[in-house]
């Protein structure tokens, strides 16, 4: 008995290449169908310059006579339905590529994959069978065959793992891939063509479909992580944007990936897992705008309550000195104090007005001292009289580059929860401090941001936060306040927050003592505006195309996408209106393939009606334009006639799309 026989418990052997067989299983097959390690040398006409002996014995042939031949020839020979496809991979491949080739011949199914480098004229290709599909592994195995242990125990091992990854590829609703250091792709689920439009073949043969499919306004932010991502070894858990390559329709994904190492800490690639969280991100955007009003609205009441008391003083003031016209020392100090109480409700006035025009979203560099001692006032004025809010600043600036509303936003909710924390009253701290070195973090959601550190902390004396919450307390919805009292979203802003800005909030709390929420930012450098955005990650237009199903939209649909647009097409009304109304969409124009119909007045006359921020061009593709009617031509920014050439038509409607 050999002494694989011997063992079966014995793991099989990993250490082969990846899709070889192993022994007990390569010694059912017909030695000639498997193809364990073959390599050829071709020229740009795909004749043969060298091949190895494995190549050449699994084409029942020699090195040398190989020597001078068409490959694809010759491995048409073998599969007929080869050589067309070799032939088109040979001549279109640059760089790197890859090819998986599948046929039936007389001594049964072959399944080989060919990886190519191109060099100049030199084209070197690399040949490995791989196992088939399941289904067809199956009948490899004949019960003739299953006396011998170890091979059935192999192939059953071999069988639940292939059914476990086809059914995590194919019918799991997430994507699964696996992604080389330059960012293309060994595997990834099928799924991913729905989202993109870029086939997951495609996404294993070039790198920049990665980068091409992400929303130009994560790339950057993605970029940043990744690279933080290598450099440590936890796994990187994000969420951001991609879009369909030719509709632009945007898809929100959450992502977990992680590093794959040698043991020496070099980087073999990521593996990780996407989801669709695209309504779970809509909804809960939603949620925070109402959540943001609903503190808004506290805090005008608050303002307005004060800005009435300062309005008594000042009435009360002019009745007084009104009786009194007699310029003397009193009446002095009267107007002196008139001018005082008008210029404290010219402030709350005026701190009213920035927090409504505040808009999220713009990035400058900000003092954190200065941002935080010009809400200090503010929020004395509107928390209950019992807390007291005090604070302790680290002398000199303190350079952030950051979206300041959205730093308002969250210092606001950290001041209302820790009011609520305190409800018989107590000492609220705003801290700001700057570090050499990042301290470690417990707690903490977000990124660790680099070094030199500034931390901003908020510090209650209220009643703690039991342990056994710290787990959620930055999670949507979580909250332990009385229903109706909260909406659970004040801390996951934060959260949301710090994700965006790569910084990270952590927090330190006892139960009965109070709690202390850090937010940690990396030192602004003054470099992160100049930073320049990934190559090709301009911003695209997208486009909606309305008109007949048929050739001339199909034409039209081809020619936008070929020259750089995102392009939704729409057969008719109501589909257009469903793609206007769609969440996934931001569309720059619509063009209406215009043959005269009623429908295509109605569709302009009601883009007009609900003033949708797009430009709308008619592109007559049948007709006269001074035939259309006057009232169709009101509701439109622009009119092509049908007769224009495509690239005069483009440069018009890039000038429209440009207009303000």
């Amino acid at each position: 008995m050999s002494e694989l026989e011997c063992s079966p418990d014995r793991d099989l052997d990993l250490s082969r290449p990846t899709g070889a067989l192993p022994p007990a299983i390569a010694s059912l097959l017909p030695v000639e169908t498997w193809l364990g390690s073959g390599t050829a040398l071709l020229d740009t006409e795909g004749r043969v310059v060298t091949a190895n002996d494995a190549l050449a014995a699994w084409l029942s042939s020699t090195p040398t006579a190989l020597t001078g031949q068409l490959l694809p020839q010759v491995l048409g020979q073998r599969h007929p339905e080869w050589e067309v496809a070799l032939e088109k991979f040979i001549s279109r491949s640059a760089g790197f590529d890859r090819l998986e080739l599948s046929g039936n011949a007389g001594s049964g199914a072959e399944y080989l994959t060919i990886e190519l480098c191109a060099h100049g004229t030199a084209r070197f290709l690399h040949f490995e069978s791989v196992m088939p599909p399941v289904p067809e592994l199956e009948e490899l195995f004949p019960e003739s065959s299953w006396g011998r242990i170890i091979s059935h125990r192999a192939f059953q091992r071999m069988l639940r793992s292939e059914t476990q990854l086809d059914n995590l590829m194919n019918r799991w609703p997430g994507i699964i891939f696996s992604q080389r250091p330059d960012f293309s792709f060994v595997f990834i689920s099928p799924k991913i063509e729905e989202l993109t439009g870029v086939p997951a073949s495609e996404f294993r043969r070039q790198s920049n479909y990665f980068w091409e499919v992400v929303h130009e306004a994560d790339a950057e932010s993605l970029a940043t992580r990744l690279r933080l991502e290598q450099e440590s070894s936890d796994g990187m858990t994000t969420t951001y944007r991609i879009r369909h390559i030719h509709t632009g329709r945007v898809t929100y994904l959450w992502e977990h990936r992680r590093t794959i190492r040698t043991q020496n800490g070099l980087i073999l690639g990521f593996e990780g897992i996407w989801l669709d969280i695209t309504r779970q991100t809509i909804a809960e955007r939603r949620l925070l705008n109402m959540s943001w009003r609903e503190n808004l609205g506290i805090l005008t009441m608050g303002l307005a309550h004060d800005f009435c008391n300062i309005m008594t003083g000042i009435v009360g003031l002019s009745e007084t000195f009104e009786a009194n016209a007699q310029v003397d020392s009193s009446v002095r100090s009267g107007l002196g104090l008139i001018r005082e109480t008008a210029m404290q409700a010219s402030q709350l006035a005026h701190r009213i007005r920035q927090l409504h025009q505040g808009l999220p979203g713009e990035k400058s560099y900000h003092d954190l001292n200065e941002s935080v001692s010009s809400l200090i006032d503010l929020l004395q004025k509107v928390l209950p009289r019992r807390v007291r809010v005090l604070t302790d600043l680290a002398p000199g600036q303190l350079p952030l580059y950051i979206d300041p509303v959205e730093l308002q936003q969250v210092i606001v909710n950290l001041a209302l929860n820790a009011a609520d924390a305190m409800p018989e009253g107590g000492q609220l701290t705003f801290r700001t401090r700057r570090h050499e070195k990042a301290p470690a973090l417990q707690n903490f959601q977000g990124i660790r941001p680099r070094a030199p550190v500034i931390c901003l902390s908020a510090q209650d004396t209220g009643t703690g936060i039991p342990a056994r919450f710290l787990s959620s307390v930055f999670d949507p919805f979580f909250t332990t306040k009385p229903l109706g009292k909260g909406s659970g979203l004040g801390l996951y802003n934060a959260r949301l927050f710090v994700e965006k800005h790569a910084a990270a909030i952590s927090i330190d709390t006892k139960e009965g003592a109070g709690s202390r929420f850090d937010l940690w930012f990396g030192e602004a450098d003054f470099t992160e505006a100049q930073q320049a955005p990934l190559p090709g990650r301009t911003a695209r237009h997208t486009l909606l195309v309305a008109g007949p199903a048929g050739e001339r939209l199909d034409h039209m649909v081809e020619m936008l996408r070929t020259n750089g647009y995102y392009v939704v097409p729409a057969v008719d009304e109501a589909a257009a209106l469903e793609a206007l109304h769609a969440p996934h969409f931001q569309f720059s124009g619509l063009i209406v393939l215009c043959s005269g119909h009623p429908d295509e007045l109605a569709l302009c006359q009601r883009i007009r009606a609900h003033k949708l921020p797009l430009k709308t061009v008619l592109s007559v593709v049948s007709g006269n334009q001074d035939e259309l009617a006057e009232t169709l031509l009101q509701s439109v920014d622009a009119v092509f006639p049908f007769d224009v050439a495509p690239q005069d038509f483009l440069n018009r409607l890039k000038g429209v799309l440009s207009q303000p």
